[in-house]
């Protein structure tokens, strides 16, 4: 088939899962086009293996110190260009797949192409616990930033709804030739006041930690190494870490939960999405949660956190069947994958 595969590049979790998806899809013969949206193009990194792609504005969300601004967010968006974008993708292909991009999704909606959406977000258009406030975002947000014919969702639980587990990066899987690191914990925090929550952990002696940011080169601050994005370089540091902090995303908890990380998140104010992972999270008791990143708050996880592993099964061969027979009821093989 003729692919086209939009990304939303807002934050690195639509990206990491992506790059899994679009590989098998081009292993089993597929031609796929990538195009990422919601992101400058100076802070996209390691693009190689998605080529041929093509990055376009769309949307993107505004945040300060970890807190949805909305109307930042509002003024930020480009009308006129967002319709521009749309209307230039042809009627080329014979499915689209939207990783929550809108572009894509708007695309395929307007040449009459079947549209499917693959990632976490759709697992909120099932029948799943949702708070008030997510259950406004799946009615309106989901169905009219992204809207699409069909879906594949996974989500932390199956809620006994046809959801898939997370789909878990192989080289996650496959690396034990390196060793956990006790006091050295992974920090990815895309949405926070960085030199504020540095200051917080060099107060915190005897660990270390790495913090991955857009910056240009490494540097040591204290007990802090500030490293670059890296594909590669954040897998290990994930796999070799004690523990894992981090904003309220999935697919970075799910892979930490995965390797038996523990983990502490903070969900990102006024963002209904993350509000409801960390909820998930705490209630499934595989992550600490807290309202604020504070030194007695990080302290107090680093000596008496939990941590709680899940070798979930893979459900990345199902997936595939799913893009390539969109139409086809797989509920059944979709509950096999929790059993």
């Amino acid at each position: 088939m003729n692919i086209l595969y939009g990304v939303n590049a807002t934050g690195n979790g639509h990206i990491s899962r992506s790059r899994i998806t679009i590989s098998e899809l081009k292993k089993r013969g597929h031609d796929v086009t990538v195009l990422f949206s919601g992101r400058n193009d100076e802070d996209f990194f390691d693009l190689d293996e998605f080529k041929p792609f093509i990055i376009k504005k769309g949307f993107t969300f505004i945040f300060k110190n970890g807190k949805l601004n909305v109307i930042k967010t509002l003024l930020n968006i480009d009308l006129i260009q967002f319709i521009k974008d749309v209307f230039k993708i042809k009627k080329d292909y014979d499915v689209i797949i939207t990783d929550f991009e809108p572009i894509s999704a708007y695309a395929a909606r307007i040449r009459g192409i079947h549209c499917i959406g693959i990632g976490h977000q759709y697992s909120f258009l099932n029948k799943i616990p949702k708070s008030f406030k997510m259950e406004l975002a799946s009615l309106f947000f989901l169905r009219f930033y992204t809207p699409i014919n069909t879906t594949i969702s996974s989500h932390f639980f199956h809620f006994n709804q046809a959801i898939l587990p997370p789909f878990i990066d192989k080289d996650l899987k496959k690396r034990n030739d390196l060793k956990i690191k006790k006091n050295s914990f992974l920090v990815y925090l895309a949405w926070e006041e960085r030199d504020k929550i540095i200051s917080i952990f060099n107060q915190i002696d005897g660990n270390e930690f790495i913090y991955y940011c857009s910056i240009k080169q490494e540097i040591q601050i204290g007990n802090v190494k500030v490293k670059p994005f890296s594909n590669q370089n954040f897998k290990n540091d994930l796999i070799s870490c004690n523990g894992l902090i981090t904003n309220a995303g999935f697919q970075l908890p799910a892979e930490a939960i995965y390797l038996g990380k523990k983990i502490l998140c903070k969900p990102l104010i006024g963002q209904p999405e993350q509000e409801h992972n960390a909820q998930t999270l705490k209630e499934l008791q595989y992550a600490t949660v807290c309202e604020k990143f504070t030194k007695n708050e990080i302290e107090s996880w680093i000596k008496d956190g939990t941590q709680k592993q899940n070798f979930f099964n893979d459900p990345l061969d199902l997936m595939m069947k799913m893009v390539e027979n969109p139409k086809k009821d797989m509920s059944k093989k979709i509950a096999e994958k929790w059993t």
